[in-house]
């Protein structure tokens, strides 16, 4: 009996110190730099709540997190063509730089904001809906001159409960001077690392989705329960809940997960609704800021981008898009009708068009980015475009991963 103690100790003192290989194959011609590839935390031989660190092929470790369902994620880099290969051991993984991050913000009406090293989004909480305000869609905050974390920041300046008192003292002696220190302070003046110049109000802004009873769209409104899911360092994931809503005889309630990586300036989300047998007809959008809007379909690859100048005036343009990887029903600049509620300064929305069954998900890619970001080079659409047409085609052609375990 003491013998088969023994072995078994041993067996597991080397099960725990096992170290796996994972080799990382890029099928396509082009470079695949910086690029989150997932593995199967369960793939790899430790034991359960093992803490895991990443090796690169130099043995310099990299930054890696295990996600919330169950996946060990880190940026690869692998030549056209070619595999490189990476090494994970059980240990004590370094104080990695977060770069995707977010939260709720019940000081601000419970936003619920985030980030990658690119740009930040938000979208807005029960505390804003209760107070009448009428906002649904998804919000973007442009990033430039940092790919650090700046949500954090651009809140507690805007909010500070010291200026905002001034603030309040100033309006009654000295309106100029009020304005001018709440312009000081405010995440809607860009102080270096950009700025929220985007309008949301009762649209779907930069790539929600809704539910269509017949042709009038039912927003979601806000949402009434949030889970985040992962924080960082390299990916941020949310799930919300949102209201039960009356669509037409049926009743629909939206379950909704976003998640963002470093290195992306797409949002991964899937919607569901469940509530009602039978099918939902959903409407994707990019709200409309301009009467001419610059949209361009592609229906092939099932990408749609859109341009839009950002204001005050020589703030620049603002590039969105939205991806459907099983593609879509119908696509359309849908302007307002005489049904709809019409947001001054929106003309409509680029519209997706898909037929979802109850309890059935609808998964895709939205975000964007300002053409004054310095980690990526997008003066143009027209670059932004072929970004997009490329991000669409990595996505399309994912690296291969192998894992051998040692």
């Amino acid at each position: 009996m003491k013998a088969l103690i023994i072995m078994l100790l041993a067996m597991l003192v080397g099960y725990s110190a096992r170290s796996a290989e994972v080799t990382v194959t890029n099928p396509t011609n082009t470079l695949r730099s910086g690029e989150i590839v997932e593995v199967e935390v369960a793939s790899l031989g430790f034991p359960k709540g093992a803490t895991l660190v990443v090796f690169n092929g130099e043995g310099v470790e990299i930054p890696s997190q295990i996600t919330y369902d169950g996946k060990l994620i880190f940026c690869a880099d692998v030549n056209g063509a070619a595999t490189a290969t990476y090494t994970v051991k059980n240990g004590k993984p370094s104080n990695y730089q977060t770069y995707a991050c977010g939260k709720v913000y019940p000081e601000r009406v419970d936003d619920l904001a985030w980030e990658s090293n690119l740009i930040a989004y938000r979208i807005y909480g029960p505390a804003l809906q209760a107070s009448g305000e009428r906002a649904f869609g998804n919000d973007v905050w442009l990033k430039n001159n940092t790919e650090l974390p700046v949500v954090e920041a651009r809140y507690a300046m805007e909010l500070n409960p010291e200026t905002r008192a001034k603030i309040a003292e100033l309006r009654k002696t000295d309106k100029k001077a009020a304005r001018a220190l709440a312009a000081s302070v405010s995440y809607h003046h860009d102080h270096g690392n950009g700025f929220d110049p985007y309008k949301v109000g009762p649209t779907l802004g930069a790539g929600a989705t809704a539910l269509l009873d017949k042709n009038s769209i039912i927003y979601p409104y806000c949402y009434s329960k949030c889970e985040i899911l992962d924080n960082g360092p390299l990916r941020f994931t949310a799930k919300m809940t949102y209201r039960p809503t009356t669509i037409g005889k049926k009743c629909a309630t939206e379950t909704r997960t976003i998640s963002i990586d470093y290195g992306s300036f797409l949002n991964k989300t899937t919607v569901c609704y469940n509530g009602s047998k039978g099918k939902y007809k959903a409407m994707s959008g990019i709200v409309l800021h301009e009467e001419s809007p610059r949209t361009t379909y592609n229906a092939k690859q099932g990408y749609v981008t859109y341009a839009e100048r950002v204001k005050p005036a020589k703030a620049g343009e603002l590039y969105l898009a939205m991806y459907f990887p099983e593609g879509w029903e119908g696509a359309e600049n849908r302007f307002w009708n005489k049904n709809d509620e019409m947001p001054k300064g929106t003309y409509g929305h680029a519209a997706v068009y898909n037929t979802l069954k109850e309890g059935e998900t609808l998964t895709y890619w939205w975000g964007g980015l300002w053409n004054k970001v310095t980690a990526v080079d997008v003066k143009t659409k027209e670059v932004f475009d072929t970004l997009v047409a490329k991000t669409v085609a990595n996505k399309k052609s994912p690296l291969q991963v192998r894992v051998t375990i040692k």
